[in-house]
């Protein structure tokens, strides 16, 4: 499991992105169908003054900055279950 991680469901199109990743392994489960792991995975970011994360889970621009206490965020390095 990776921090980043997107998943879907091939029924309904619901999508969830695992925030924190930890020893266990994820198995999401929607529609009663197993969720689709999706290759793309959703960049995270980290104000460096506050500790606020944010995922960007879509952007149609290439300009755009993510400002948090008047300084701009921190891309995270992908951290998986072994590497938390």
């Amino acid at each position: 499991m990776t921090r980043g991680q997107t998943y879907r469901c091939s029924i309904c199109g619901s999508e969830l992105v695992v925030i924190k990743a930890a020893n266990g392994e994820l198995q999401p489960v929607c529609c009663n169908q197993p969720m689709i792991p999706l290759k793309q995975k959703t960049q995270m970011y980290r104000c460096p003054i506050c500790g606020t994360e944010v995922a960007v889970l879509s952007s149609k621009s290439s300009s755009m900055r993510l400002i948090c206490c008047n300084v701009p965020m921190r891309i995270l390095v992908r951290q998986t279950a072994a590497n938390p």
